[in-house]
């Protein structure tokens, strides 16, 4: 019998379509578990959560506020009600993972500022130096939240939302996978940092003490894509009336290499001068007080996020900048 209802089910490829449908039922279950489940996800999504409450807080309170944003180095450095009890500027500390990339670190923070606020852009070197790339946990987290414009900044930049990208990064790789297997056979926590560890500031307070290893100093020149997007971030603060400037963290360096560190940040710094004013830290990103570092070596103690935040308050207080030319004159410094 060659009926055409016969005809029609030997041409539709329905093993292909079961495969299809196995393949997004998949990618949905993984992406569920990336946006609710993820240990670390969850994690900075209470992060964003605090952060936010405590911006609207100082809004109500003060009108205006300080907003620093960064990577993991700017979460572990600034007390913000340390800021606001002993210095009288309300601050919010927006700092992150810098594996979030440089266009959310800083697209995040922005969406939080009002007229009048200022953002303090403390970013590593090291994500300025490097071309700008679409980071897996800048994607999951921006998903995350609903938000994936923040993803590439478009708040900022004006540039699209890479909807495919972000969609496909919520996919937990193996590594993730055998990584959270093997803590959970061990009973380890499942993510090494925790809710409990942070402030209503937003400020993440480090609890381990241990030994790190010292990386070599990043070294080079702001890229082309920190340019384009340092010159965006420029002209949304004009725009917007909010004051924009950067400031260098801290980093732990040994005493015998602080004179070299000091000079390649002052190289990196004069480069970012000629786009956004940068606050005068006369240490020039090098601490060398080991005991002021926790698990590595931008992770700073209580008693060391006390240090840098009362010297960045005293900074923005004064309104202390550095000028190319004296930046200029470090760099050449023996």
């Amino acid at each position: 019998m060659n009926s055409p209802w016969l005809r029609f089910k030997a041409a539709v490829p329905w093993d292909a379509l079961r495969l299809l449908g196995m393949a997004l039922v998949t990618l949905a279950a993984t992406a569920a578990y990336t946006a609710w489940l993820n240990p670390e996800i969850r994690l900075y999504r209470h992060a964003v959560r605090v952060k936010l409450a405590w911006a609207a807080e100082l809004e109500q309170r003060h009108g205006r506020k300080v907003i620093v944003c960064g990577g993991s180095s700017t979460a572990f450095s600034i007390d913000g009600e340390r800021m606001l009890r002993g210095h009288g500027l309300p601050t919010v500390n927006f700092g992150l993972h810098a594996g979030m990339g440089p266009l959310f670190l800083v697209g995040i923070a922005a969406e939080a500022a009002r007229p009048g606020d200022t953002v303090i852009v403390a970013l590593e070197p090291d994500l300025l130096i490097k071309p700008f790339s679409s980071p897996d946990l800048g994607g999951q987290i921006g998903m995350a939240l609903g938000r994936p414009g923040l993803v590439h900044a478009s708040n900022l930049t004006g540039g699209r939302v890479h909807w495919v990208a972000n969609a496909l990064s919520l996919r937990p790789g193996a590594y993730h996978f055998l990584t959270l297997l093997g803590k959970i056979v061990l009973r380890k926590p499942l993510y090494r940092y925790s809710p409990e560890g942070m402030t209503p500031s937003g400020w993440q307070r480090a609890r381990d003490f241990r030994p790190f290893p010292e990386e070599p100093v990043p070294e080079g020149h702001l890229s082309p894509d920190a340019r384009k997007f340092l010159v965006a971030l420029r002209h949304w603060g004009e725009t917007n009336h909010v004051q924009v400037a950067y400031s260098l963290p801290w980093c732990f360096v040994r005493p015998p290499q602080s004179a070299a560190f000091q000079r390649i940040n002052a190289r990196f710094l004069a480069e970012v001068a000629e786009i956004l004013p940068v606050l005068k830290d006369p240490a020039l990103g090098a601490h060398p007080v080991r005991e002021h570092f926790a698990d590595t070596e931008w992770h700073l103690t209580a008693e060391g996020a006390a240090a840098r935040s009362d010297a960045l308050a005293a900074q923005i207080k004064a309104g202390s900048l550095w000028s190319g030319r004296e930046l200029a004159e470090l760099a050449r410094k023996p």
